[in-house]
Formats: C-alpha cells, structure tokens, sequence
C-alpha cells in the first residue's frame, strides 16, 4: 500500500503544489469523503533522543489502515488492519470541516516542536494537502482538529506505548 500511496502523492503534488502551513486544497465543497480516497497522515515528532522519539504514518484508505513507527528512520512498528466501516463513515463524515482549517506560521526560531502532513488523494486528484507546524503553541487548534478527525482510525490500533515502548 505504501508504494501505491508515495506514486498517487507524487503525482498528487505536481497537480496541486506544496506550500508550507497552509491548506492547498479544500475537502471538496462539504463533500464526503469518495470511496476511493486515501487519507494520510505523517506526524513528525519533537527532535528528542531516539528512545523517545515516535513519529508515524497513518494511512487510511476504505479497506484498509496502516501505521508505521519510526524513530530518526529505524521503524519500531509496522501494523496493517482492515478499516472499520464504522471508522471510515466518521472519517467522512468529519472531513468537510477540514476545508475551513486556518494554520498560523510558526515563529522561526522556534525549536523543539512537532509537525504534521495531512493528505487526502484519489487516483486522479489531490483533494486536501496540509502541513501544520506546532511550537510555541502555533497551531494547537488545528492539530486538535486533525487528531480528532483521525482518532476512530487511530483507535483501530495499540497505544504507542505498545506499539513503540520508549527506551527501544
């Protein structure tokens, strides 16, 4: 899946561009997520020794959710599930509010925080391209819009603290 998700991005990325924190696309005039669309989510986490290091990457398509664990490129945990039906319905239904998500730039010397990637693809289209940095509490209330929105997908997996325990 992951193969297939880099080529759709890739190719996604050219038809819409990549600014850093903002929104790209919109979440397609209130429309519900299409059958077809692949969700993914690249949290980048705070530049801390590798035995607390965590970030992942959720991916989420209708039949199936991926998260792979890495810490500084080592990955801890590569977990596949099928997704909930139940997961995807909440995940469509909560993806028209991401259209009107403001981000905020994050002062430059800023250091020590985290940041995420949010994109939502199908085949032929990028429908949402978002990079949201938080340090100095820039951004918080939109990273608590993502995780929300993501939290079902999230559900279907361990804690971190089993998926990736600190000090490994």
């Amino acid at each position: 899946m992951r193969a297939l998700v880099t080529g759709m991005l890739g190719a996604g990325l050219l038809l819409v561009g990549c600014s850093a924190s903002d929104v790209d696309g919109e979440a397609s005039d209130g429309v519900a997520l299409p059958s077809d669309a692949i969700i993914e989510y690249d949290f980048q986490d705070s530049s801390v020794p590798p035995q607390y290091h965590r970030s992942f990457v959720l991916t989420i398509t209708e039949a199936e959710s991926e998260i792979v664990v890495d810490s500084y490129g080592d990955v801890l945990a590569d977990e596949t599930v099928p997704t909930s039906p139940e997961v995807w319905r909440q995940l469509s239904d909560g993806y028209p509010e991401l259209a009107g998500l403001s981000l905020s730039p994050t002062a430059e010397e800023c250091t020590g925080g985290t940041s995420f990637d949010l994109t939502v693809i199908r085949p032929t289209e990028t429908l949402l391209q978002m990079r949201a940095d938080m340090c100095g509490g820039g951004n918080e209330d939109v990273d608590l819009m993502v995780t929300d929105w993501l939290a079902p997908a999230r559900a279907q997996f361990p804690p971190m603290s089993d998926l990736a325990p600190e000090g490994e």
